[in-house]
């Protein structure tokens, strides 16, 4: 069998090829060699570097506090890996790790130290490409966390869209004060259920929640309902009666339809407003009172104000913290979660087995525009809920009036006759909802009687809101 040979080694190529710069110093820590991997590094030729300062020739502050050559040479111990920074020529800054250790002769005598040094700028450039990409994972995975941890419901208002996220967010930071809140947003939008939310997760939700709809009495027996009169103050004024903001006392009072109060009744709101004071109708006893105020319009306030029918000064002391609720219609992610909810409401009333929506069901319900916003689409579901045929909701469950814009359906057209009963129907549907069911307010707005409308409401099998 062959022998292996071994080859005389010369300790110059050797150091020569390798890749690492290599100094060695003498006792004075003075330079005695370099190969050609620390000429190119220090930017220096071994000749020019031969006798001078290893501190010199290096070219890094920690040499000048605490060379680790001298360090070496005086503990004995070597230094594996020190990571440091050494100027280059043009100013810039090269990251190495260094390495020493002692040199010795043929005999273990000690005769200088060995400065092993390694460019370590591409292993930082890739640790800090690895950083960045676990930054950009980290930043990916929190926001899938965010979308997931989404909340559905705060108290009973419902919805996952992120308008909705941000009504969450406000009501939970406006509930903890008692700063005076206008809602506003078209009708059906949820304004009363923000207003109870608010109180109830705020610090008096302990005292009562009285609301008082603007838009329902006239201007003398609204200013009755909401300071109170006493007795004498008006025909039928038996007796004394506290009113709305007395009975809020420690509590919330909500002022639904605030746009609606006529020009007197918006300067004696400002009274109280402004001092927390008022008397009853037909009285003398001034009545303090400790209460949160909550408006809500579906009016637009700021032009009212523009055009003068609301008090600019009431307006803002109102408008401290504006909440706008977006209508459904510009939320549609919201529908299904909404579906979901109202249907379990109405099927526990009716005692009723879970239903199934079908595709074009659900379809339908997405593509329309729902101007009556999610009061609408309680109706419409109650409406399902009568026409359904057993445990699925269909297409022709919903009412007539929900179709896509603009779509036709083949066949023979409509009577004329039966266009105008479905239109007026329609109207009717539209104003019953703006009006939260009020049937007399719908019936002089369309210039009819109440036994009129309650007629029409029958033939078109509208149920009563």
């Amino acid at each position: 069998m062959d022998q292996c040979r071994r080859w005389p080694l010369n300790v110059a190529d050797v150091l020569r090829s390798m890749a690492d710069a290599v100094i060695t110093v003498d006792p004075a820590i003075k330079v005695t060699s370099m190969n050609a991997a620390a000429e190119a590094m220090f930017e220096i030729t071994e000749g020019e570097a031969l006798g001078k300062s290893c501190a010199d020739v290096v070219r890094s502050e920690v040499w000048h506090r605490n060379c680790p050559c001298k360090a070496t040479w005086e503990r004995g111990e070597c230094i594996v890996n020190f990571n440091v920074h050494i100027e280059r020529q043009d100013g810039g800054r090269l990251p190495v790790s260094m390495s020493t250790s002692l040199l010795k002769n043929a005999t273990g005598e000690r005769i200088g130290v060995v400065l092993s040094i390694r460019d370590i700028s591409h292993v930082l450039r890739l640790l800090h490409e690895l950083d960045r990409r676990d930054q950009e994972i980290a930043r990916k995975e929190e926001k899938l966390r965010t979308l997931l941890q989404r909340r559905e419901r705060l108290g009973q208002i419902i919805g996952r869209s992120s308008r909705m996220q941000e009504i969450f967010d406000l009501v939970q930071v406006v509930a903890k004060s008692d700063v005076t809140v206008l809602i506003q947003g078209e009708s059906g939008t949820g304004k009363e259920l923000i207003a109870s939310t608010i109180h109830a997760l705020g610090p008096r939700r302990g005292g009562p929640f009285i609301k008082v709809s603007c838009a329902a009495l006239p201007e003398t027996l609204l200013e009755s309902e909401l300071f109170g009169h006493v007795r004498g103050a008006f025909t039928g004024a038996i007796k004394d009666k506290p009113g709305r903001f007395e009975l809020a006392h420690k509590g919330t009072i909500f002022l639904d339809e605030v746009g609606e109060m006529t020009p007197s009744i918006q300067v004696k709101l400002l009274g109280v407003l402004q001092d927390r004071e008022f008397e009853r109708v037909g009285g003398t006893r001034t009545i303090k009172v400790d209460v949160r105020v909550i408006a809500a319009t579906n009016r637009d306030l700021q032009k009212a104000v523009q055009e003068g029918r609301f008090r600019e000064d009431l307006f803002y002391r109102l408008n401290v913290v504006p909440i706008m609720l977006s209508p459904l219609r510009e939320r549609k992610e919201d529908i299904p979660l909404l579906l979901n909810c109202i249907l379990e409401k109405l099927l526990a009333k009716v005692k009723c087995e879970p239903l199934n929506v079908s595709p074009e069901a659900m379809s339908l319900l997405m593509e329309y525009d729902w101007p009556g916003n999610v009061r609408e689409l309680e109706n419409a579901l109650e409406y399902a809920l009568v026409r359904r045929a057993g445990d699925t909701l269909l297409p022709q469950s919903l009412p007539p009036w929900i179709k896509i814009e603009g779509q036709l359906v083949d066949g023979p057209r409509e009577p004329l006759k039966d266009v105008v009963r479905e239109r007026e129907r329609t109207e009717i549907v539209k104003r019953l909802t703006e009006c939260q069911g009020k049937v007399s307010v719908v019936a002089r707005a369309l210039g009819v009687g109440r036994t009129t409308l309650w007629r029409k409401m029958k033939s078109y099998q509208i149920p009563k809101q």
